[in-house]
């Protein structure tokens, strides 16, 4: 059931955070706050969650880390001025207001080792700053009491002897559902093309050719939202790919832009306003997170709680993965991954991605969106991208089965 596969990830994931030391052996920061990066490399897994904070005009940028470290200290750039390394923290001074645009904590994958935190900076006004870092204070006084409800649902785990997490898929032999979303469709032309042509007949081109390639793997069950010109609704795309069970949702379109120099490619995950309209929509449309019968009720909503949280790191996981896939397909955007509140996203356990192939009001891109050649060297990149992910998911659950 691919529910408790997303939980096994969940409880492998804080297994491994919570009994890890962390060896903090490397911090880079680069930009000019429009943006600037900030990566940390471990041989541990981080949780990845910043906070902003302020004292007078002293501000600083904080990392809780989990695990005993050595201290140590360094210059930044790009609006951070220093960093320094102590037990249970790792914190940036700054020399301008930053917000946090973006958090991620990467595993191991291909031929980078070790697990990586990156943080991307903004600039903003000295006034939304203050606002951030109050709210931040509040939920950094929270951490310790986030943490002992981690620590409960590894040891809810450990007393279900009856429902062993799955090992490596590859291993067993079982397959991964991707559920593919070809956008638009009927009524709905979506964009049109500088060449000729509608978005809504290349995303479904496309979404045949993805499955096409994925149907060739045994490791894939593959599901299309529609496969002929039909209109479906945006709760209907979604309550298919829960009902499907799926463990990957793609939803394909091409882009639209006021100048014609305009291309490339970009990915979409969830952002923080599309967040709160989970619940909502959740409530609405009856999607429910199936757990275990009888689980106290602040049993059953820390684990929920904690689906919808992993469910957002392996998208935001997946986005990054497939970017240097579809890099070598064609061209992207600057600042390729970013995040919106489109409705396709909020399905709070089914890791989810937009992919924008191109611009369609830019001649080369959509010359290239409309040729067989074309849209096959773009679908091929996807399934690498996908082929990664799913390696990545198992080796986890094999290491922890192994260490289980």
């Amino acid at each position: 059931m691919p529910l408790l596969r997303l939980v096994s990830l969940v409880i492998a994931g804080l297994a491994c955070v919570l009994a890890a030391a962390a060896d903090i052996h490397r911090v880079q920061v680069v930009g000019n706050g429009e943006p600037t990066r900030i990566t940390v490399w471990a041989d541990s897994a981080q949780e990845g969650r910043a906070f902003l904070a302020e004292s007078g005009e002293a501000r600083s940028l904080i990392l809780p880390i989990r695990g005993q470290v050595t201290p140590a200290a360094g210059d930044g750039s790009g609006g951070v001025a220093t960093w320094a390394l102590s037990e249970g923290v790792l914190s940036f001074a700054l020399e301008r207001p930053l917000m946090v645009a973006r958090v991620l904590a990467l595993p191991p994958a291909g031929n980078e080792p070790a697990h990586r935190v990156i943080i991307d900076l903004q600039a903003v006004s000295a006034a939304r700053f203050s606002s951030v870092a109050r709210r931040d204070m509040r939920k950094l006084a929270t951490y310790q009491s986030d943490l002992r409800k981690e620590e409960l649902a590894v040891e809810l785990a450990s007393l279900r002897p009856e429902a062993p997490l799955p090992s490596s898929r590859r291993m067993a032999g079982q397959t991964y559902t991707v559920v593919i979303d070809a956008g638009h469709g009927g009524k709905d032309p979506g964009a049109l093309a500088v060449t000729g042509g509608r978005e809504k007949d290349i995303t479904l081109r496309a979404a045949l050719e993805l499955k096409k390639a994925l149907e060739a793997d045994d490791r894939y069950s593959v599901r299309l939202t529609r496969d002929t010109d039909v209109f479906v609704e945006l709760e209907d795309r979604v309550n298919k790919a829960r009902d499907w069970g799926a463990d990957l949702f793609i939803s394909l379109h091409a882009d639209a832009a006021g100048k014609p120099d305009v291309a490339g490619a970009s990915v979409y995950t969830i952002s923080a306003s599309g967040e709160r309209r989970i619940d909502k929509e959740a409530n609405r449309n009856n999607w429910r997170i199936p757990l275990e019968d009888g689980a106290p009720e602040h049993v059953s909503s820390i684990l929920e709680d904690l689906v919808k949280r992993e469910t957002k790191t392996r998208s935001s996981e997946f986005a990054e993965i497939l970017l240097p896939e579809l890099e070598k397909s064609g061209p992207v955007l600057r600042n390729t991954h970013r995040e919106a509140g489109f409705y396709v996203l909020l399905a709070p356990d089914v890791p989810a991605v937009l992919l924008e192939m191109g611009f369609l009001t830019n001649a080369s891109d959509a010359r290239r969106l409309q040729s067989n050649a074309g849209i096959r060297k773009a679908m091929n990149s996807v399934k690498r991208g996908i082929d990664r992910f799913f390696d990545q998911q198992d080796i986890l659950l094999a290491g922890h089965g192994e260490n289980g």
